[in-house]
C-alpha cells in the first residue's frame, strides 16, 4: 500500500516553486499508544507556514521570531514553531502540537490505539502532506460530518479563520461607523473578517488581486468597495473610498500594500498586523514613518492566535451558528489529489487563485475493510 508523502527538496527563492519539494512512496507509519492510524482525505493549505520553511537567501526579518535580536531571550518568551529543513516532510499543522487544534489535515482512522477513537472515526490533527499519518490522539479533535461538512474544518471553522475572528474581536476595537480596510480580503482570513465588520456596521473597504476577487469581495461578502491592487493606485483608490480616511487596517499582506493605507490612518487609528505574506518570500518590506505614531496616537498591534488556543471553542460554536442561519459565506478552492499540493501553496503565496480558502483534497471518505494484516 502506497503512502505518497512531500518532503522539502531544496532551500527556496524568492517565489516558492513546485520543484522546490520531491514527493516520495514510503512505508505506512507503525502507531504506538496514545496514537491512531489516519488516511488523509484533506490538507489545509496557508502561506503562514512559508517563514519556517529553508530559504535559499538570506531569511527576511518576518521569518524571525519573539527571540530576534534579544541577547537574553529565553525558549518561554514565545512558543516556537518547528522549522522545516531540507528532506524534512512538508507540514501543514503546528509542530509540535500545543493543543487539540493543532492540526492542518482532516482524515479518517484506519487503526487506533487511543480510547478517545475508534476506527472508521473522522479526526482532525493531521500536521504532514502524506497519505497515512501517525497522530497523537491527545492532540486531535473527533469530527462529526452531520454537524459540519468534514473540510469546514480547514475552511469556515479552521485556523485560518480562527486567526480572523480572533483578530477582530480582540484587538480591532471597532466601532459601528467606522471605517475598516482589510488586505487580502477575498482570503482565507479577510473574508471573514469582512462580513464580521459589516455585520456590525463598519464601513468596509477591501484590497484583493484581481477583478474577480474584487467582485467577490463586494458582491458576496458586501464589502462597499475593493481595490485591485494587480491594477489600481491603492493611495488613489483610497482617497475615492473613504477621503475622510480609515481607522482600522487589519493588514494580512504588509509590504508595498502596507504604506499608503498607513498613510491614510485617522488619529487613533489602528493597524492590526495579522500576516505578512507579500514579505514572505523577502521580495517586499514595509517602512513606517514613526513621526506619524505619535502625531496620530495610532496603535500597532500584532498577534499570533497560537496566544489564544484557549478561544477556540467559543469561536467554533460562533461561527457553527452562523453557518447553519446562512450568515455567513466561506468560500473553498479545492485541488485534487495530494500531487497538487506544492501547486496550490504556490498559488496561494503568489496570489493566482480564485481566492477563499485553499484546500487540497487527497481522498474521499471511505469504508475500510481492516483485518489482522492491515487495511485493504
Amino acid at each position: 500500500m502506497r503512502n505518497l508523502t512531500w518532503r522539502i527538496a531544496r532551500p527556496i527563492g524568492p517565489v516558492l516553486s513546485p520543484d522546490d519539494f520531491a514527493l516520495a512512496d514510503e512505508a505506512v507509519p507503525d502507531i504506538t499508544d496514545g496514537q491512531v492510524l489516519v488516511r488523509t482525505l484533506y490538507i489545509g493549505i496557508a502561506p503562514g507556514v512559508r517563514p519556517l520553511l529553508p530559504y535559499a537567501a538570506l531569511q527576511p526579518d518576518v521569518a524571525g521570531d519573539a527571540k530576534t535580536g534579544r541577547a537574553r531571550a529565553t525558549e518561554k518568551d514565545a512558543a516556537q514553531l518547528w522549522r522545516i529543513q531540507v528532506g524534512d516532510r512538508m507540514q501543514s499543522g503546528i509542530i509540535p502540537p500545543t493543543s487539540p487544534y493543532s492540526g492542518g489535515t482532516v482524515g479518517q482512522v484506519v487503526r487506533s490505539r487511543h480510547p478517545g477513537f475508534a476506527e472508521r472515526d473522522y479526526i482532525f490533527g493531521g500536521v504532514h502532506w502524506q497519505e497515512y499519518e501517525a497522530v497523537d490522539g491527545d492532540f486531535s479533535l473527533r469530527l462529526d460530518p452531520a454537524e459540519l461538512p468534514l473540510e469546514a474544518d480547514l475552511a469556515a471553522v479552521g485556523r485560518s479563520a480562527f486567526t480572523g475572528w480572533i483578530g477582530y474581536r480582540r484587538y480591532c476595537d471597532a466601532k459601528p461607523g467606522e471605517t475598516i480596510v482589510v488586505s487580502a480580503a477575498a482570503g482565507a482570513v479577510g473574508m471573514l473578517v469582512v462580513q464580521m465588520a459589516k455585520a456590525e456596521g463598519l464601513t468596509v473597504i477591501g484590497i484583493a488581486s484581481g477583478e474577480d476577487k474584487c467582485a467577490f469581495v463586494t458582491e458576496t461578502l458586501g464589502a462597499d468597495g475593493c481595490i485591485d491592487r494587480l491594477s489600481q493606485d491603492i493611495g488613489s483608490a483610497l482617497d475615492r473610498f473613504a477621503p475622510e480616511g480609515v481607522d482600522i487596517y487589519f493588514d494580512n499582506v504588509g509590504g508595498l500594500a502596507q504604506r499608503p493605507v498607513y498613510d491614510r490612518l485617522k488619529p487613533f487609528g489602528r493597524l492590526i498586523v495579522c500576516g505578512m505574506a507579500a514579505e514572505y518570500g523577502g521580495t517586499e518590506s514595509s517602512t513606517l514613518p514613526t513621526g506619524m505614531i505619535l502625531a496620530k496616537r495610532l496603535r500597532i498591534q500584532g498577534f499570533v492566535v497560537l496566544d489564544h488556543e484557549d478561544e477556540y471553542p467559543d469561536f467554533r460554536a460562533d461561527i457553527s451558528r452562523l453557518l447553519r442561519a446562512g450568515a455567513l459565506t466561506y468560500q473553498t478552492t479545492i485541488y485534487d489529489g495530494i500531487e497538487q499540493a506544492p501547486q496550490a501553496l504556490a498559488d496561494c503565496l503568489s496570489g493566482r487563485n480564485a481566492g477563499g480558502k485553499l484546500i487540497v483534497r487527497v481522498g474521499e471518505a471511505a469504508t475500510l475493510t481492516i483485518n489482522e494484516n492491515g487495511l485493504s
